[in-house]
């Protein structure tokens, strides 16, 4: 019983020294950011309260000719092309408007690049510029809000 005691006491004696090692050391705390929200997997977007959205396309894995999706959403402002093609035929995403071309990804084959593109409300087209891609269906609806 005594043994039981003593620890009790030397436990509650050095609780104030544990304490205190997790205190404030002076510095500012580092604001954490919160989580990222991933994309969906249907090529909707991310959006956030800066008038800006992520909208992620993706090639065919296997090759062919073709996007992963034929329809995406965002809204309007900044939207961020994001472009993955996973496969080794070279791709890109180019977003067309109603007086041509208004931005593009790089073309890209086993990788992911980014473009931004300012986009008001409305229909709008996204399409692979590569050689013979675009005539053979590997086209999509944009639509932003």
């Amino acid at each position: 019983m005594n043994r039981k005691f003593a620890t009790a006491l030397a436990i509650a004696a050095l609780a104030p020294f544990a304490l205190v090692a997790c205190g404030d050391d002076d510095e500012e705390p580092t604001p954490s950011a919160p989580p990222p929200t991933p994309a969906a997997d249907s090529g909707e977007t991310n959006g956030s309260d800066n008038g800006s959205s992520i909208v992620e396309i993706s090639a065919d894995p296997g090759g062919s000719l073709a996007y992963e999706q034929d329809s995406v959403e965002a809204e309007s402002g900044t939207v961020t092309i994001k472009f993955t093609n996973d496969s080794s035929t070279p791709h890109d995403v180019v977003v067309e408007g109603p007086d041509g071309e208004l931005g593009a990804t790089d073309v890209i084959s086993g990788d992911t690049t980014q473009a931004e593109v300012e986009l008001e409300a409305g229909e709008f087209t996204f399409y692979c510029s590569v050689a013979g891609h675009r005539e053979v269906g590997m086209e999509g609806t944009l639509n932003v809000k």
